[in-house]
């Protein structure tokens, strides 16, 4: 045994003796590698850091020069407001008005020298000079020498001011830069000629000066403006210098600067320079937006000479201490470095007695080291590890045997697994099946046999895609599946429709997936499938309702709207005229009343069917909403148009509507406009078409009108076209209004609630009523959305002002649309809960407009609402024949007789007489009942008197802004104290309702 060990000792040395030759210390090759990483580590970050430096003062130079380019244009823009509001205060300086008007040049400058030494030493001003419309100088005052140049570019201006009757505001830079503004003058709304006004822009250069620190200057391109002796020409840039603070040293800098870059575009882009030692920064930067004929430029001069030298000085720190640190780390990591390493090199000497088997004699040699430290490094892992190696490879072979137990009950797990699978595969609701790399199907489950009818042997016989219905666009599908299989994609999803068995088609969304547990010469594929058959024909009829009125299977009015928006575009491309048919059925509501709803339908039906009988088949046709229908004729003249209206009207008093006995007669009033001539958009095309109709049914029932150009329709069509862009802008920039006004009780003269009232503001601060704006919103379609709008503000407002302990109840007009809007019961309902609002506290005015076009569909709506607990006021009572009609059959609260009837009451026994059988018949049913336009005391007792409930008018109050009815609200128990006037008497304005 001692003999065997001596002889391994022996083979050891020997083996150390060859190594030595050739050995070179692991403890210098990492200490000189490292030291040379060290010293690339610091050149690197020094050269990272001075370009870091260089380009974080680039930006932020950049940064500067854009704010001093919008300090110097605002400061210009300053310049230009100040002398606007100059010359809108001349004509009211005294003696000006009455001068200015006779444009007597002796009167206005007897006039003007009284301001001028004030002007000049207040506003900075250097030049007013006043000019009559065909151009000629009156008078002027000008505080520099006189120059023809000057006068002829200034009279340039004033020309094109005169003409285009549009302010100007040029820069000239002669002896100096001047700022000028020129505007027409104006003497009470009439012309009178043209102001001019001149600022120098000498103080907003040394203005910047002291604000910034840098020189600035003014360089001009030199095109037409002649050279005085205060400028500078440098040819090379073609650039004249117009102004410059610090003129001769910068000038020197500038020319300098020349010789070293003469392309102007170097100076755009910014440059560095060297001037007496000194490091100058030099930035020609676009001056826009200032009114200046010629191009300008600024060109700023900045001194950067201390932010060089301190980028310098910081880099050599960094140099300094990266080189001191390189020597230091150098020693210390060859003194840290040399024990570990002579350890280490006795561990690979003795790791060879590992090959023999000797596991004792490693064991007793490593255990010689004696390594035993509190601190553990990599030398003590080492000999852990070897010491844990020899035990490991002595036990190998246990080690094989329980590794045998695991695989075999791995093997069972896996088993169950399989029958999970399997059984998984035959329950699920969903297709799955397996196939090889050319699309051959593999496997099908039980599921999927079922659904497309299939046996197992059938299926085997068939690749995928001989299952699926593929169109032009699918072809692909081979390659992508190709692609999963070889593991190039990791899933692919698609939607084809699947042939079974049976003849029949499965709409069916497949989902593919590689197998991983097979090999790239054995792929195979996943396939789920999930049917959507049912989804497919739930979605097809939802698109179709979305596109079409259900009861004439017709275009619904969105859908033909984008029709007619394409054929438009399609015109003009093509050049090919074409024309469209609105009209809308006479008497409709008529029959609609007499009849009933369903007989309203029949007629509709009959004129669908009439109308695909009668035009092509490439027209269009649509039912717009009530009676209202239109046909889009393209590729048809204007007589092609009128021959086809013409048709339609022969076919419609053809058709007849027989109800109980009772024959209809149908007919209509066509208006006819034509594409591209009467309009380029759709809602341009429907105003006219709409127009032209109701000319129609000026001439009689039954006819047809083309649109015309003359003045008087084009004059509508403006003023729709007028209306469109104000109710656009009001709904961009939310300047609805809401006016409440108050409503009495006549019980006990109290104000007991509000009626809330849209208003709309223009940009000039003009206030609008609706009737000036509401039929142009329901021509755009817009009027939803207005409705929308006065919903919401209202039950915020609601919100706001029903504060704890008070209850204002309002109540809410909204146009006749609105009760044809399916939004609007979803709407009321979410506002209601999303602001808490009690819906007792709202109540809504109906006209009878709103229940014409589906008395039924309204009837239902309001009783919806009726529900959530809101209140119903039928407004304008006693105008229609149908009064008494919908007060028995609506859901209503309260009447409110129409103020015609009301407003000269006191004088008119005719009134008196109505009005009372109208609060006769509306208390029979039980119906509150207002009155509106009360306008005098009289009025307000004969009321009274006839037992009216609540009134309304200028006379009890006129229609407010919120803030200016509920911003004084004081709450004092039970009762508002706020005393509230009406005519020169006071009222409790609101009585709190518990």
């Amino acid at each position: 045994m001692k003999q065997s060990v001596q002889g391994k000792a022996t083979h050891f040395a020997r083996f150390a003796d060859q190594a030595s030759s050739k050995f070179v210390s692991l403890k210098w090759k990492i200490t000189l590698l490292t030291s040379m990483i060290l010293l690339i580590v610091v050149t690197i970050f020094s050269i990272i850091s001075y370009k870091r430096l260089i380009n974080n003062i680039d930006q932020q130079s950049e940064q500067q020069y854009q704010r001093h380019v919008r300090e110097v244009e605002k400061l210009i823009e300053q310049i230009s407001h100040n002398s606007h509001l100059l010359i809108r205060m001349l004509p009211f300086l005294k003696g000006m008005d009455v001068a200015l008007s006779t444009q007597n040049t002796k009167q206005i400058e007897e006039a003007f020298d009284h301001h001028w030494p004030l002007l000049q030493l207040q506003n900075g001003i250097e030049a007013v000079r006043f000019y009559d419309q065909f151009d000629q100088l009156l008078v002027g005052w000008d505080s520099f020498e006189p120059d023809i140049y000057r006068d002829k570019l200034i009279k340039e201006h004033v020309s094109k001011v005169n003409f285009h009757e549009h302010p100007a505001n040029p820069l000239i830079c002669l002896e100096s830069c001047i700022q000028y503004t020129i505007e027409p003058l104006l003497i009470e709304g009439v012309r009178a000629g043209t102001i001019v006004i001149g600022a120098s822009l000498a103080d907003v250069f040394l203005g910047f000066k002291r604000t910034f620190g840098s020189d600035i200057g003014l360089f001009l391109k030199e095109k037409k403006y002649k050279i005085t002796h205060n400028d500078v020409w440098f040819p090379e840039w073609d650039i004249r210098l117009a102004a410059l603070t610090n003129r001769d040293k910068n000038i020197d800098i500038l020319n300098q600067t020349l010789k070293e870059y003469p392309d102007l575009v170097s100076l755009k882009q910014g440059i560095q320079t060297q001037w007496n030692k000194r490091h100058q920064r030099i930035k020609l930067l676009p001056l826009q937006g200032i009114g200046v004929t010629d191009q300008a430029h600024l060109v700023i001069i900045t001194d950067i000479t201390e932010t060089i030298e301190a980028i310098r000085d910081a880099i050599w720190r960094i140099v300094s201490i990266g080189l001191i640190g390189l020597i230091f780390s150098g020693i210390l990591l060859f003194a840290i470095l040399s024990k570990p390493l002579s350890q280490l090199k006795h561990i690979v000497f003795t790791l060879p007695l590992l090959a023999g088997g000797s596991f004792g004699i490693f064991r007793a040699t490593l255990s010689s080291m004696g390594r035993k430290h509190w601190l553990k490094d990599e030398i003590d892992l080492l000999y852990e590890a070897a010491i844990t190696l020899s035990h490991k490879l002595e036990k190998l072979e246990d080690k094989v045997i329980y590794r045998t137990k695991q695989l075999v009950k791995q093997r069972d797990e896996l088993s169950k697994e399989k029958d999970f699978i399997a059984h998984l595969l035959n329950t699920a609701q969903v297709v799955v099946l397996t196939q090889d790399v050319k699309g051959k199907i593999m496997m099908l489950n039980a599921y999927g046999e079922m659904l497309m009818r299939y046996t197992e042997e059938e299926i085997q016989s068939k690749t995928f895609f001989e299952l699926l219905l593929l169109d032009g666009a699918q072809y692909h599908l081979g390659d992508e599946l190709k692609q999963v299989c070889y593991g190039q994609r990791e899933q692919l999803r698609h939607e084809t429709i699947t042939l079974c068995n049976d003849g029949s088609k499965k709409h069916i969304v497949w989902l593919h997936s590689r197998l991983s547990w097979q090999s790239e010469e054995d792929s195979s594929v996943l396939s789920v499938g999930l049917d959507i058959t049912e989804y497919k024909r739930v979605e097809s009829n939802l698109i179709w309702l979305a596109n079409h009125d259900p009861l004439t299977n017709l275009y619904n009015r969105r859908r033909f709207s984008e029709e007619l928006e394409k054929m438009v575009v399609w015109s003009q491309q093509n050049q090919q005229p074409g024309a469209l048919l609105f009209f809308d059925l006479d008497r409709f509501k008529y029959i609609n009343d007499t009849s009933g709803h369903q007989a309203g339908d029949s007629l509709l039906k009959k004129v669908a069917d009439m109308l695909s009988h009668t035009i092509r088949a490439t027209d269009i046709m649509a039912r717009l909403g009530g009676d209202e229908f239109a046909v889009i004729l393209p590729e048809v003249t204007a007589s092609g148009a009128i021959e086809v209206a013409k048709k339609i009207l022969f076919h419609l008093n053809e058709t007849q509507l027989i109800v109980n006995n009772r024959t209809h007669k149908i007919a209509a009033s066509i208006g006819i406009a034509l594409f591209p001539e009467h309009g380029n958009t759709m809602h341009d095309l429907l105003a006219a078409a709409d127009l032209a109709m109701y000319q129609a049914k000026d001439k009689g029932r039954g006819t047809w009108h083309l649109f015309s150009n003359d003045d008087e329709i084009r004059e509508r069509m403006h003023t729709l076209v007028y209306w469109k862009e104000k109710i656009e802008y009001a709904n961009l920039y939310d300047e609805y209004l809401l006016y409440f006004q108050p409503i009495m009780s006549l019980r006990d003269r109290t104000i007991t609630h509000y009626e809330v009232l849209l208003r709309m503001r223009d940009k000039d601060g003009t206030i609008y009523t609706p009737g000036a704006f509401i039929a142009a919103a329901e021509h755009i379609g817009l009027i939803h959305e207005i409705d929308h709008m006065v919903l919401r503000k209202a039950i915020a407002q609601t919100a706001i002002i029903n504060k704890p302990g008070n209850r204002i109840r309002l109540s809410i007009n909204l146009s006749a649309h609105a009760f044809k809007d399916p939004e609007l019961l979803p709407l009321i309902r979410n506002e209601l809960i999303f602001h808490g609002v009690d819906p007792t506290l709202l109540m809504f005015e109906i006209t009878e407009t709103a229940a014409l076009e589906n008395f039924f569909g309204t009837k239902q709506l309001l009783e919806e609402i009726k529900k959530l607990g809101c209140g119903f006021v039928l407004d304008d009572f006693g105008v229609g024949f149908s009064s008494f009609r919908y007060l028995r059959e609506l859901p209503v609260d309260a009447v409110k007789i129409d103020g015609s009837f009301v407003k000269d009451l006191a004088n008119s026994s005719a009134d008196q007489v109505l009005v009372k059988a109208l609060c006769s018949v509306a208390r029979e049913f039980g119906k509150k009942i207002t009155a509106e336009f009360v306008e005098n005391e009289e009025v307000l007792i004969l009321l009274e008197k006839m037992g009216v409930d609540f009134a309304q008018g200028y006379y009890i109050g006129k229609p407010c802004a919120g803030n200016e009815i509920f911003h004084h609200l004081k709450f004092d128990g039970a009762v508002n104290k706020l005393e509230y006037s009406y005519s020169g008497k006071k009222v409790i304005p609101f009585r709190n309702q518990k």
